[in-house]
């Protein structure tokens, strides 16, 4: 049981004190009117000692009820946790529910600042180079951290394609230069090579 406040009884004692003072005078007086007072003090002091008596008890026992849940709540988080602290990682590699969803939540907060740059480059555009600027980095950064979520090995295979379209590009300008044939006796090819 806990300690009650400073002021918890102050009633009860105030009415334990006029208790007391008309018992006094009704004994001094001896009057029935004397007595009748007394008799109504003593059963608002009965009732006041009883109303305090049960919220103690209740605020007690509800107390005690807390603590037993928090205990409870605190024992079930810890029977699930893991034995490394309560850190768990969430990789993309597990296939999991919740990487998928943290992976879905990051790509949707990308999408959000690509849009909202679009629009700081759409009413800056031609007004202030610096801004307009900026928000393509922005927009760059973030679409660069998108991929990544999305493929973390994107920046070496989008290395490799570029090397090996350049060597590729490289082998064709030295097969067929303007005004020869090509390979097969035909007509050299001419245009422009698109991506």
């Amino acid at each position: 049981m806990t300690k009650p406040g400073k002021f918890t009884g102050l009633g009860t004692i105030v009415l334990a004190i006029v208790f007391l003072v008309a018992i006094v005078f009704a004994a001094n007086n001896s009057t029935v009117l004397g007595w009748v007072i007394a008799v109504i003090a003593f059963g608002w002091l009965a009732l006041s000692t009883l109303v305090y008596i049960g919220v103690h008890k209740a605020a007690a026992f509800g107390a005690r009820q807390v603590k037993l849940a928090q205990a409870e709540m605190a024992q079930r988080t810890s029977a699930k946790a893991p034995a490394d602290g309560g850190t768990r990682l969430v990789s993309d590699d597990a296939g999991s529910r919740q990487a998928a969803k943290a992976r879905e939540l990051k790509l949707d907060h990308s999408f959000k600042i690509i849009s909202v740059q679009i629009g700081v480059v759409n009413e800056h555009l031609g007004k202030d180079d610096a801004m307009v600027a900026r928000a393509l980095e922005t927009i760059d950064i973030t679409a660069r951290n998108g991929r990544g979520m999305v493929n973390p090995n994107w920046e070496a295979q989008e290395a490799r394609m570029d090397a090996a379209m350049e060597k590729k590009n490289a082998a064709r300008a030295g097969e067929t230069r303007p005004g020869t044939r090509g390979p097969d006796g035909d007509e050299p090819v001419s245009g422009v090579v698109l991506d």
